[in-house]
């Protein structure tokens, strides 16, 4: 057992405070703060000065209760984002209930209360997603990779059915790491959102979206008949740089693109998606490229 768990363990063992880590701390600092008005008791005790001593001890005792009441009563607000974590993590295990904990708060129970809504989140999103449809990105809720590759096969054999075109678009998300690292996984995951939301209003009905991995997302336009591609992508871009989003973060798109002949087959167009996807990582911020 960790040496550091010694005291928390002790305590534990007190009926009284086995159910409460805000009780073990209060007793603690309880403790503490009596010690000086029991030393100085005892020490009128001892030495018989009692008698001569009591306006003393009446200051100190004066002194202590009222400062140490105060200082109990402030450390129950401070223990309070602790009991709402708790809380928050028994309601949602016990009843499925979602309450939502503050999230800008910079110190160690801030980071705590982030980070335990960020699994709160990202569980009930991915047991809402095997719930619902196992094809979805559990992050942004579009096709995932497996799903997405079914589609476009699906959507090669209409287009040669039906004579029509389809435009394959890689949408990267530039420096995505750094944005992790940066400012941690759930403003990551944020971002990934924020993406998709824009990006699926700025396209049509007809056409889908699919997370390609982890910053990169397939888009096919179907029947695509535009003389200019580069007009609508650099629409889509400049939605999405527009929102307040890349104001905060900084975000940055890079796109790429490709029509795809009647004459390819599905492993033609992966290896076309994937050249699309290698070209644009040598792309200046913001470029977008059209491939033959």
């Amino acid at each position: 057992m960790n040496k550091q768990l010694k005291l928390y363990t002790v305590l534990s063992n007190i009926p009284l405070l086995q159910s409460s880590y805000s009780l073990k701390i209060l007793s603690v600092v309880s403790i503490t703060l009596l010690f000086p008005l029991l030393t100085l008791i005892g020490y009128l005790i001892i030495t018989d000065g009692w008698q001569n001593h009591w306006s003393v001890f009446l200051i100190i005792l004066f002194a202590t209760l009222p400062s140490g009441a105060a200082t109990l009563y402030l450390l129950t607000l401070l223990l309070y984002p602790i009991d709402l974590t708790m809380q928050t993590l028994h309601d949602y295990i016990n009843h499925g209930r979602l309450t939502k904990l503050p999230s800008h708060y910079h110190d160690s129970v801030g980071q705590l209360m982030m980070n335990v809504q960020y699994a709160i989140d990202k569980i009930d999103l991915l047991t809402r997603v095997q719930d619902e449809d196992c094809s979805a990105d559990p992050v942004t809720g579009v096709l995932n990779r497996r799903a997405g590759e079914e589609r476009l096969r699906q959507e090669l054999a209409r287009a040669r059915r039906e004579g029509n075109s389809v435009l394959v678009v890689i949408l990267n998300v530039d420096k995505f790491q750094a944005i992790n690292q940066q400012f941690g996984r759930r403003m990551g995951d944020v971002c990934l959102t924020n993406v998709v939301d824009i990006t699926s209003k700025s396209i049509r009905e007809g056409d889908w979206i699919a997370r390609w991995n982890s910053d990169k997302f397939l888009i096919t336009m179907w029947n695509f008949q535009h003389d200019n591609p580069q007009t609508v992508l650099k629409r889509i871009q400049q939605n999405l740089l527009e929102t307040p989003m890349n104001e905060l973060l900084q975000i940055n798109i890079s796109i790429g693109a490709s029509e795809v002949t009647l004459e390819a087959n599905f492993d033609m167009v992966l290896l076309k998606i994937e050249r699309i996807s290698q070209e644009i990582k040598r792309l200046d911020k913001g470029e977008i490229l059209i491939l033959p």
